[in-house]
This record gives C-alpha cells, structure tokens and sequence, in this order.
C-alpha cells in the first residue's frame, strides 16, 4: 500500500495537526492538581516526597465486548479478556433483538441463557466488567435491521412489543448499564415498502416503518429509561463526502429531536472504513484528512451534546498502515472539546461478523490483535497512548507548602512520605469535581 498516497492529508497538514492535538489535549483532557500537606496543628510542612500514580481515565475508550466467553478454551478465553482489560474501561454489550429475545417473551438476560456466538447475555458481561472496573453500555434498543422473525410485519402491531421489550429493559438495567445506543443508523439504513429481497443474512429482518418512527421510538425509551443515558448513534456518513455541515442528514435528524425536547445526552459517530484494498485510497480527502475531521466535530458540537466515536474499524491489511492510522486517528479525536469516548468495534481478526450470504466484517482483517491473540503493531499503538502517553505518573517532593501540577482527568493513588510517615489516599481529579486536596500529617 502506497503511505504517502493514502496519508497525503496527514502529511501535508503535519503541523496543523500535531498543534490541535497538542492544544487540545492540554485544553480538555488535563486539569491542575493541587496537594497541601499539614501537620494536624494545620502548619504547612515542607520536604514531603509525593508519589502520583494514575489509575484510570475519566475519558473512555472502549470496545464491543461480543466475543466474552465464545472463544472453545479456557486458553483462548482469558487471553481475549487480558487484552480487553488491558486498553479499555469501556465496554459495549450486544442487545440485538433478534438474538436477545429470539423466542417471544422469552429474553436472554441471564449468563444460563442459551449460548448464541457475539451474542453473550448482558448479565454475563456485567459480571466482568464489575470485576475490573468497566463501564458498560448496551447496544443498540432499536435498529430496524435487527429484529426477531416472530415480530409482525406492521408498524403499528409492532409498537406494543417494542415498547415492552423497553421496560423489561429498563427494570433491570435503567442507571446500571451507564448508557444504550438508543436508535441505530436511522438515516442511513433504507425505509422500505416492500419485502427485502437482500441476500444477507446481516439484513434479513427488515421491517415496514412509518417516518416519525425515530421521534417515537425516543419517546417510549425516554419514559423508560429515566437515569441511563440514550445515545443516538449514526454510520460513518457524517465524516465522508455526504458532510454538508449544519444541513447534513443526520445533523437535521439530531437538531429535529432535540428542539421536539428527546433526551439526546450523546451523539455517536461510528467511522467503520469498509473498504476494500483497491478502494482504500478513497479513505483520503474525507476520513483520512485532519482538517476535515475537526470540521465535523466542531459542526457536530454545536448541537450542545457530548461526542463519542461510536464503533470503529480501520482494515488491516497492512499492519504498520493500520497502526499509524489509528494513532493519528485517535489523537484528533481525542483532542476536542467535545469527544467524550472513543469506541473500537472489534478486538480481534477473529471477533468480527464473519461468513454468511454477502458482505462480513472479517473481510478487512480490524482486529487490533490476530487470530492467534498476538496483538498487532496497532494495539501496541493504542496501548503507548492510553497507558502511557496519556498517563500521569509522577514523583515530586515539596519545596513548598503544596505541589501544584498537571494532570490527565481521572483516578489517582496518592502516597506523601514525611519523616518516615506515609499518608495515601485514592483522589478523583475530574473536570467537575475538586482540584485541591489536603494530606494532614501526624
């Protein structure tokens, strides 16, 4: 593959790029930390020394989390969760329809629930991410591609059932699982008055919808889902040639239901480049252009809601190509105002969509590790800038009354050594929150 032809953009626009990135992420993602150190008289002591060590981002970078479980051996299973836990602190939990409830009135919540491969029942990916501090968020509560064959062919005899499938949902979940992509690709997956006739299995379900059925599919989840968070999560066509900023499709979509007062807390922007080989070098201009990308999320902004990057998938077919991409990729978005997460879609070469009738996932060869567990160049690449580059991890000693420095948002453990007495504590320094913390000594 020709780098210098497909990054052309990332080249000539080195130096803008690396000053918003670097602007952005001193900007929005670190904030200053104060520590004062006293005796219990409230004297200020000097002399301390501090260890600050970073144990988790505020930021999330997630993945889906459909292959938990699924691989034949033990083996293979734990060296899938070893390397989740080792990138990610978030984790998407598939709630497709047709496979979450494929018998009706008969729901797959609970881990003794029948085994259906990528499709692991949501109380089992609860049971880990609980153990190793992971927030979860379900995916998706209703997309029109996927939905169970008993579900009837009518817009209107289908309401009840949705609405059902909502509450049972929202009984068990609602405040547990952080945040649900709401509805899913409204403005890019076809509204169809005739059978389907695709030979896909991937699109097999689709089903006869009326217009207004994205405002009232909101409006029944909103009065389900009082405290989780409702994402409305689009394809990747608002970073390609079909951004025409403020009047792009899903732009109108989103303004439309915000100003008819739904609950809109996150947009989400998925960027999965199906691309072919031959067909990669389209990727340039759009997808692969610096510029370009923070026009779309500086438009996308200015909605009023937080950003996240919602699915993703770069091919593989070139594993050095793959790992530049992801870090140039994952530095702009991390890097504004607005992005609040940014969400790989699947782990490994052996994780995705595979087979079937037509088009698969596996075709491109995302997966940041192969088949075999090895990671690859672009999950050394992500795990340099989570885990170290975007890391604060210090040792000081206090000339002064205080340290005063900065820091990546997130959870810290703090230890101050003073006179042979130690002191830790486990501090939050969040955008919100406080910024200055007091270590009292004896």
């Amino acid at each position: 593959m020709d780098r210098a032809r497909l990054f052309k953009e990332f080249i000539e626009q080195q130096d803008l790029m690396e000053d918003k990135i670097q602007h952005g992420i001193e900007a929005y993602r670190k904030g200053y930390f104060k520590i004062s150190i006293t005796d219990r008289e409230g004297n200020a002591l000097t002399g301390a020394k501090v260890s600050v060590r970073q144990q988790s981002h505020d930021f999330k970078f997630g993945c889906n989390i459909f292959k938990l479980k699924c691989f034949p051996t033990d083996e293979e299973n734990l060296a899938y969760e070893e390397s989740f836990k080792k990138l990610f602190n978030l984790a998407t939990a598939p709630f497709y329809w047709d496979a979450f409830e494929p018998e009706e009135g008969r729901m797959r919540f609970d881990t003794a629930s029948s085994f259906i491969d990528r499709r692991i029942p949501p109380e089992l990916v609860l049971e880990f991410c609980r153990d190793n501090g992971i927030e979860v968020k379900g995916h998706p509560l209703y997309w029109q591609v996927m939905v169970p064959d008993w579900l009837p062919k009518d817009y209107e005899e289908m309401k009840p059932f949705l609405i059902r499938r909502l509450q049972e949902i929202a009984k068990r979940y609602d405040g547990v699982i952080k945040s649900f992509d709401c509805i899913n690709e409204v403005t890019s997956v076809p509204m169809l008055d005739s059978e389907p006739r695709i030979n896909d299995t991937h699109y097999r379900n689709f089903n006869p919808l009326n217009g207004e059925y994205a405002d009232w599919a909101w409006r029944e989840t909103e009065h389900a889902f009082r405290q989780s968070r409702l994402v409305l999560n689009e394809t990747d066509s608002p970073w390609g040639g079909a951004f025409k900023k403020e009047v792009s499709h899903f732009y109108l979509l989103a303004e439309n239901l915000i100003r008819k007062g739904r609950k809109i807390d996150v947009i989400g922007l998925q960027y999965h480049n199906f691309n072919k080989p031959e067909d990669m070098y389209n990727l340039t201009s759009h997808y692969y252009n610096p510029k370009h990308l923070y026009k779309v999320m500086d438009c996308y902004g200015k909605l009023g809601r937080p950003l996240s990057v919602s699915e993703i998938t770069v091919p593989g077919y070139d594993d050095e190509i793959q790992a530049e991409t992801l870090r140039n990729l994952y530095r702009i978005w991390f890097s504004h105002r607005n992005m609040e997460s940014i969400v790989y879609w699947n782990l490994g070469d052996n994780c995705a969509i595979s087979g079937g009738n037509g088009w698969a996932e596996d075709l491109f060869r995302s997966g940041l590790i192969r088949s075999d567990f090895s990671p690859k160049p672009s999950f050394h690449a992500l795990d340099e800038l989570i885990n170290k580059e975007w890391r604060t991890n210090l040792d000081l000693e206090t000339a002064q009354d205080h340290l005063y420095f900065k820091a990546f948002y997130g959870r810290y453990t703090v230890s101050v050594i003073h006179e042979g007495q130690e002191v830790t504590r486990e501090l939050h320094l969040s955008k919100n929150g406080y910024d200055e913390f007091f270590f009292v000594m004896d």
